[in-house]
């Protein structure tokens, strides 16, 4: 484990404790501090990069994610009734050059690949998974082991996606670079992740600070880094882009009636704050 002394996207050394947990041999982290400057989420202390890659490459799909048929069937149908569309809302007025390349970084099992296609780019993506990889070629897709830098892609692209990436890296900065580096000028880059606010943590945060006690580690614990909509504008207009987007929104899963209750009156809250259990961010690459 790494201790993290400043902060990765502003690098102020104002890292406070903000949740902890026990630790757990199933997760990567135990606890997140809150940089007093941005607001941004770090898991402290952190592994290492070496472990973060090799969990990805190794335990992401194999141990968490275990039936690829399944997670290509239910995110096929959230993809194209919430990513897509918001998508294709948030880069409206600048989209992507039609029949131009497109890559998804850390495409997962390929679940969007083929309704990116269905719109007429030609798709690829590459992930660090051998598991996803694997499967993504017994489909026919144009899927290749990997991360960036590294993966053998072959740019420029008019569209590169990365949904559910960013929040395992490092450093977001290089990332994001990275991401707009592999985009033609005027492309589009657009990035998917958790928010880092919802109303039911801020309730639980609350209740346990009243006890006297530390929250425990709500969002997902393999994560190393989790954002706000604000952090996510300024990394894309750091790294190259004119133009920024964002939204967020919520998957309301299957759940029993007394959760449905519950959750539905905090998710009312997230919608009328203008929060969600997801984020999405799109950049135009500057002309």
């Amino acid at each position: 484990m790494v201790a993290v002394e400043a902060c990765p996207l502003c690098d102020a050394k104002a890292l406070v404790p903000i949740t902890a947990s026990a630790p757990d041999d199933r997760y990567l982290h135990h606890g997140q501090d809150r940089c007093e400057r941005c607001d941004l989420l770090v898991s402290q202390p952190r592994v290492s990069a070496g472990d973060i890659a090799r969990y990805c490459r190794e335990s992401y799909y194999g141990d968490v994610w275990t039936d690829p048929e399944a997670v290509v069937r239910e995110n096929s149908a959230a993809h194209r009734t919430h990513e897509l569309p918001f998508l294709q809302a948030l880069w409206a007025a600048w989209p992507p050059r039609h029949g131009g390349k497109a890559v998804e970084v850390g495409c997962g099992y390929g679940s969007m690949l083929p309704l990116l296609a269905e719109q007429g780019y030609l798709v690829s993506g590459c992930d660090p998974g051998e598991d996803a990889v694997r499967f993504c070629q017994s489909r026919g897709l144009d899927v290749v082991q990997g991360g960036i830098p590294g993966a053998p892609l072959r740019p420029p692209y008019v569209l590169t996606l990365c949904q559910h990436v960013i929040e395992h890296v490092e450093d977001p900065r290089a990332f994001v670079k990275a991401l707009v580096d592999l985009t033609e000028p005027g492309g589009v880059v657009a990035i998917v992740t958790e928010d880092a606010w919802t109303s039911q943590w801020a309730l639980e945060r609350l209740l346990a600070r009243l006890r006297g006690r530390l929250p425990r580690f709500h969002t997902a614990r393999e994560h190393t880094v989790v954002f706000s909509a604000s952090h996510l504008v300024r990394l894309l207009q750091e790294a190259g882009c004119d133009q920024v987007r964002t939204r967020t929104y919520t998957h309301v899963p299957h759940e029993r009636l007394h959760w449905k209750a519950y959750k539905g009156t905090l998710r009312t809250i997230d919608r009328l704050t203008g929060h969600g259990d997801y984020l999405m961010a799109v950049g135009r690459v500057r002309l």
